[in-house]
């Protein structure tokens, strides 16, 4: 019996009911493969920033999204019928998922890439966080918050180490907006992995995307002044930001919550501000000094300690 078909026997006898399973060798793998994806996100709104402005950016998006999502929805010959009982997930992740978005947006054009990225990578310590006080099966354990604690204190270093937190293009409005994001996105997170259960994950997808675009295109002309322009590096990092996180991404991160205990997934977000950190040094000229090899350290630690321990429990419960 693998690890982690021991680890699910155990939550399906501890917690009935609970279909949700910690993410195995295959599972972490594309997780990881996902969470390097969404490393490019805050290095792209960066650069359509430079032409764009917040909601006009998130609305495009989000359209772009959703040609992805409705692709992916009519290969899966899944239905576009909402049901009663869908109403009100659909619409609580389409509002949260929008009033995120823009805080994101708003914050990474007050502050720089490479601290959007750290700060948006605290999402899984509030994932989790949130996550134990509602699904009974996800509980933190000292080692998981040990593996988090040293995962996040590689963030700081790879930001931080060689700046002291203060560099050109930083602001705290922005960096508290950034947090603020990251807090919204945890709790979205949890949101999304719950009602999996019951919906569709592709049909809470599209149906972020669809309530964001209304409310984004009209808050966008309400408050904004929206250019548009021809210029290809603004189309290019549209198109990632789209097809690649919106649509792609969003529903990989989907899936994954919908079979996944959330604690187990979302802590490879910790991963993403060295891709992040690096993609916008290459990209945007943001140098984070040393800073980035005591970081990339911390976090693989943290990486091993958190499936480590899981591993060798699950080993425990099978030779017992």
């Amino acid at each position: 019996m693998s690890s982690s078909s021991v680890q699910h026997t155990e939550n399906s006898q501890s917690h009935p009911g609970e279909t949700r399973k910690p993410a195995g060798p295959i599972a972490s793998s594309f997780a990881l493969f996902t969470v390097a994806l969404w490393g490019g996100n805050n290095v792209s709104i960066k650069v359509a920033l430079e032409r764009g402005s917040p909601m006009q950016i998130g609305w495009i998006r989000f359209v772009l999204g959703a040609v992805v999502t409705v692709a992916y929805m009519i290969a899966r010959r899944e239905s576009f019928t909402v049901s009663r009982h869908e109403v009100w997930p659909l619409v609580a992740v389409g509002l949260m998922f929008s009033v995120q978005l823009v805080f994101m947006n708003i914050g990474q054009d007050l502050t720089t890439a490479g601290h959007g990225v750290a700060l948006h990578s605290t999402m899984p310590i509030w994932a989790a966080t949130i996550s134990q006080l509602l699904i009974p099966s996800d509980r933190l354990n000292r080692w998981r918050v040990i593996a988090m604690a040293l995962s996040y204190v590689g963030v700081l270093a790879v930001v931080f180490g060689d700046t002291g937190g203060s560099e050109a293009g930083v602001t705290v409005l922005g960096d508290v907006l950034s947090l603020i994001s990251a807090i919204l996105l945890g709790a979205r997170t949890v949101m999304i992995s719950i009602f999996a259960q019951n919906v569709s994950e592709a049909k809470l997808m599209l149906g972020q995307l669809v309530i964001g675009t209304v409310l984004l295109l009209a808050g966008s002309y309400m408050f904004e002044t929206p250019i548009y322009t021809t210029d290809g590096s603004f189309w290019f990092a549209l198109a990632y930001q789209g097809f690649v996180i919106a649509g792609f991404g969003f529903l990989a991160t989907a899936w994954l919550l919908k079979h996944y205990l959330p604690s187990t997934v979302t802590f490879f977000f910790f991963v993403q501000p060295v891709a992040g950190v690096t993609l916008a040094w290459l990209i945007l000229g943001e140098d984070p000094g040393r800073g980035l090899i005591a970081g990339v350290g911390l976090v693989c630690v943290g990486a091993l300690l958190h499936s480590g321990e899981s591993f060798l429990k699950a080993k425990k419960t099978v030779r017992g």
